[in-house]
């Protein structure tokens, strides 16, 4: 049975000669499988691949990724055959390497499908080239303050490559600068609908922090004159915004300058030099409420939210919006302790970056990772106008694969289609 490379035209992207993989991404061929082997008992096929990795792949993960007519729509590339429609006994009789270095596999049920080596590779554990991988993320403390990634604005809003190169160092650093931008307040939506949506929160699509706001509408202490120390923004959401766009319009008021700590650095300092503050904040959650007589949110975690590999994915930091925790004393004290300690950390000049921004700069950072703050400032002596708006770190990470699939279909992902 051959399964030829397909054809996909759609509305929204056009790939044409892309090998047979059950999705629109490219797998470059660096891999090939030498040897396959069904073990029905563990039902799977022990695959052997020519550096010498050895990888399992489950009968039902195989069959529901088959890229058939009969099992995977020819546009869409979703499934025509679902994961319940198989049989209980479904079972791969043989299986063995194509001669394009990808894998045939005949079922129980009848037929062939045929694997891309690429798509295969991806997808097997202890490999350390997965396509979908982002790009490691780089903390960084004051000295970095001469470096903080600067990008032009007409640029970006003509030049798609130039926001690729936006969204990696946002991802990379957690920061960029967008600078020449025209004052026209319009901006705070315009430039971060490049990477995505903006989010509405409970301060609406967009906000604005200024000088010259009534004293009835400060609802936060964002919108007084007071210095804010360092922290994230909307702890008290279960699904706190990825992304901050800050957009400076006036600012000509004595003071008032942004300020900049990396919550990585922070959590890399801690893990190494004080592991038990460190345990402490990734493990016992705070609770973080609003306070508002319109709007009650609230969610409990700890400050430092690890993902299964143990690293840092999100920092939730918040100086103020905290309620009393629901814990024995003992754990009271010890989360106490540590928070203490490591805000005391963020207040230290060798972790912070002092940035005063000018009419024109758009401030963009990663929410769930900087903490951002400023000096007070006093409204007598001038204006000072922010405007802001959040979006999705998701949104960001997309662009990012993308960007990265582009690259890779400038290399041999194809080689002439599998042949079972």
């Amino acid at each position: 049975m051959s399964v030829a490379a397909s054809r996909t035209a759609a509305a929204s992207d056009i790939v044409v000669d892309l090998p047979p993989t059950p999705d629109f991404d490219a797998y470059p061929l660096a891999h090939s499988v030498v040897g396959a082997v069904v073990t029905r008992e563990r039902r799977a096929v022990q695959v052997t691949w020519d550096d010498g990795l050895i990888s399992d792949y489950h009968v039902y993960a195989l069959r529901e990724n088959a890229t058939e007519a009969d099992m995977m729509h020819s546009v869409t590339r979703e499934q025509r055959v679902q994961l319940m429609e198989l049989p209980d006994d479904l079972a791969m009789t043989a299986a063995e390497p194509d001669a394009a270095g990808g894998l045939c596999v005949r079922w129980s049920t009848g037929g062939v499908s045929g694997f891309h080596a690429g798509w295969l590779r991806a997808y097997a554990e202890g490999a350390d080239d997965d396509p979908a991988a982002l790009p490691n993320r780089v903390y960084w403390t004051a000295e970095f303050a001469p470096y903080l990634p600067r990008f032009d604005g007409p640029t970006l809003l003509t030049d798609a490559s130039a926001v690729d190169d936006w969204a990696l160092a946002l991802h990379v650093h957690g920061v960029a600068i967008v600078q020449n931008l025209p004052s026209d307040p319009a901006m705070v939506e315009q430039v971060p609908a490049l990477i995505g949506p903006v989010r509405p929160t409970n301060f609406g699509q967009v906000f604005d922090v200024r000088s010259d706001k009534s004293a009835a509408d400060t609802t936060s202490n964002a919108y007084t004159a007071m210095a804010l120390p360092v922290h994230t923004d909307l702890c008290t959401r279960e699904y706190k915004p990825g992304l901050q766009y800050l957009f400076c319009l006036q600012n000509d008021a004595d003071g008032g300058d942004s300020l900049l700590v990396d919550g990585l650095a922070i959590a890399a300092h801690l893990r190494q030099h004080d592991p038990e503050a460190f345990e402490a904040l990734s493990t016992i959650p705070f609770s973080y409420y609003n306070k508002a007589t319109d709007t009650d949110f609230r969610w409990q975690t700890p400050v430092f939210v690890l993902d299964d590999s143990g690293e840092v994915t999100e920092v939730r930091w918040s100086p103020w919006l905290r309620a009393p925790q629901r814990a024995s004393i003992e754990t009271v004290d010890r989360a106490y302790r540590a928070l203490r300690t490591a805000f005391r950390l963020a207040q230290q000049a060798e972790f912070t970056v002092r940035i005063r921004l000018a009419p024109g700069e758009m401030l963009c950072f990663d929410n769930r990772r900087m903490l951002h703050g400023r000096t007070g400032f006093d409204p007598a002596t001038g204006n000072r106008w922010l405007r802001g708006c959040y979006g999705e770190r998701e949104d960001l990470q997309s662009r990012l694969r993308i960007a990265a699939r582009k690259q890779r279909r400038m290399f041999p992902t194809n080689a002439g289609g599998l042949n079972c």
